[in-house]
């Protein structure tokens, strides 16, 4: 931008351009302040120190979730005990004691101690105050709807005898967790004295039909500014909603839509609410060849500590030796198996199984010795049986749902998201009859991983917050059911974020809108989102015209060239060359590329 700004003005010097902590970071060196910013490796291993305490298997996701409760409650400006954070408070409270502490000892500065110095020096000292003031004349804010608490406080701070410019949609505040909120927009003429709201009216991007239900969807919530949003373009897009029974089937269909779809396969975007998502269509698009790319390049649903334990059994029922698995689940449900032993299994050079290692071992009393026995005995037993039935046996008989209450209670973790974490790994099993297969297929979808990190043309897999600022010509978002988007966690406090995400979803359509709401997800029946319901896409399918018109040129397969005479539902009459009348299902005929439009 600083480069466009000195050719279009033909000038050397140029303005700021950048963020908000460029131009903090900027600010306090100007002002003598020695500022080295805290490395995001070390920012890890502080939180993973405090972590390991309370359990043996922290996730990256559990840290990225300290670290954002850290910020948060930092940029919110409030008192610790007037924090509420998403984790137990006795461990939040630990953890920022020991990453505070560190920063301190070592001189120093993560992004929001940038802005709370700033904030502070401005309030105590006028003279700098007045000086930037003065400084900056005009200033421009792009993306206003995510700022958070203390950036706002800052351009309140700086906004005296000169300009603020905003620019934002308060429809796609999609970042509360980040401190943002819609209600800067939707209040800008009262917080800053004078302001004026200027309504950009123009939908350049999206078909017709797509800009109208996204409207009638956003219209829902409360908290925003009613703007009255027209589409640029006149003809519509194709918009199409469907009930697969499953996850799987809703894979295939895709699929189905993706292989009959012209153009680059890059013109596809697959939006789904959280990462675990995609591991359904992973294996779909694993199966068929097609190629995919995962902008969370370094998620793996089967790198979760629950896959990762269950994966461990699988692997010691194929292979009894294996020690690395049977150090892992061993105690999972504890199973007085000592530390001593365990080091005493890793220290052996013994060309037997760890079960047999401990039974021969000399201090081991007869009842460990007989329940290890049963213990290995229904290990092997796992390998006579179904996959799927191998799972289940592992979670009830084997009584790893026991650890996971216990884990849960321990530490103060929502045993229902665990449970969500099972019913995806049960159903991500179900294509697959035998351990074997299984755990090949795993090792496969790591080498694909791995390899959609290199892929350029590839359909595009993200959830929506990982898409906002970008657009697709087609556009497939799945689950959209209760419990999922609106997301559980948030139905109650946080409806209308909810809200905006599906909507941001939408609106990241160019020409044609696929969605997709099981009736079974993650092992459970589910309702339809009510996003569905408001932008009413049920209607929509019912009188679905894939943007056809009386009158259109069109070109037929089979019977070449010709116009609509007349459409009726989806029944649509069509006058040939040879003047021969025929009626045929729109649906058909648009949906298997029978008919094309002529321009």
């Amino acid at each position: 931008m600083r480069s466009r700004y000195k050719n279009l003005f033909n000038r050397e010097k140029a303005p700021f351009f950048g963020t908000f902590h460029g131009l903090f970071y900027k600010i306090l060196l100007r002002e003598g302040y020695n500022v080295k910013i805290i490395n995001g490796a070390n920012c890890y291993k502080i939180i993973m120190s405090v972590l390991t305490k309370y359990s043996d298997d922290v996730s990256e996701d559990k840290i990225k979730e300290v670290l954002n409760n850290i910020s948060l409650f930092k940029t919110s400006l409030k008192k610790i005990e007037e924090y509420s954070p998403t984790m137990p408070r006795d461990i939040f409270e630990e953890c920022l004691k020991e990453y505070e502490e560190y920063k301190s000892n070592n001189g120093l500065w993560d992004f929001d101690d940038l802005s709370i110095k700033i904030i502070n020096l401005f309030k105590e000292n006028k003279d700098i105050l007045y000086r930037y003031r003065k400084l900056f004349m005009y200033v421009l804010v792009d993306e206003f709807q995510d700022c958070d608490e203390l950036q706002m406080e800052f351009l309140k701070l700086i906004n005296k005898d000169n300009s603020i410019f905003a620019v934002g949609d308060e429809d796609q505040c999609i970042y509360s967790f980040r401190g943002s909120k819609p209600e800067y927009m939707v209040a800008f003429d009262k917080i800053f004295k004078g302001g004026k709201k200027v309504y950009l009216s123009i939908n350049y991007r999206s078909s017709k039909n797509i800009v109208e239900v996204s409207k009638k969807i956003i219209s829902n919530n409360k908290s925003r500014n009613k703007k009255k949003i027209e589409a640029v373009k006149k003809s519509n897009g194709i918009i199409k909603f469907s009930t697969p029974f499953d996850e799987s089937i809703q894979g295939e269909e895709i699929s189905k839509v993706l292989e009959k779809t012209k153009g680059s396969l890059s013109d596809n975007a697959i939006l789904y609410r959280t990462n675990m998502e995609a591991m359904s269509l992973i294996n779909t698009f694993i199966r068929r060849n097609i190629p995919f790319v995962l902008l969370d390049k370094g998620y793996n649903f089967y790198d979760h500590f629950i896959c990762k334990d269950i994966i461990s059994y699988l692997r010691l029922a194929i292979n009894i030796n294996d020690r690395e698995s049977f150090l892992s689940i061993i105690n999972k449900p504890f199973r007085y198996i000592s530390k001593a032993n365990l080091d005493y299994i890793r220290k052996s050079y013994e060309d037997k199984s760890a079960f047999d290692i401990l039974i021969d071992k000399n201090d081991m009393v007869p009842y460990q010795c007989k329940k290890l026995e049963e213990l290995r005995n229904e290990i092997l037993y796992l390998n006579k049986i179904s996959l799927g039935t191998a799972i289940q046996y592992i979670i009830s008989d084997l009584k790893y749902i026991d650890y996971l209450k216990e884990y849960a209670e321990r530490y103060k973790q929502n045993l229902e998201e665990f449970e969500v974490i099972l019913e995806e790994f049960k159903t991500l099993a179900n294509d697959f009859k035998t351990i074997v297969e299984f755990l090949t297929h795993i090792e496969r979808v790591r080498e694909e991983l791995e390899i959609s990190k290199g892929v350029k043309e590839g359909v595009i897999l993200s959830t929506i917050h990982g898409v906002k600022g970008m657009e697709f010509k087609n556009v497939f978002i799945i689950n959209a059911v209760e419990e999922t988007i609106p997301h559980k966690s948030s139905i109650e406090n946080n409806l209308e974020e909810e809200r905006r995400l599906f909507y941001v979803g939408v609106t990241r359509a160019i020409e044609n809108l696929y969605i997709y709401s099981p009736k079974k997800q993650q092992g459970r029946f589910r309702e339809v989102s009510r996003f569905i319901l408001e932008g009413e896409f049920r209607e929509i399918e019912s009188r679905e015209d894939y943007g056809l018109k009386v009158g259109n040129m069109v070109y037929h397969k089979t019977y070449g060239k010709g116009y609509i005479s007349e459409i009726k539902g989806d029944a649509v009459k069509i006058v040939f060359e040879d003047k021969e009348y025929r009626s045929f299902s729109i649906k058909v005929l648009m949906e298997n590329n029978i008919l094309s439009m002529m321009n």
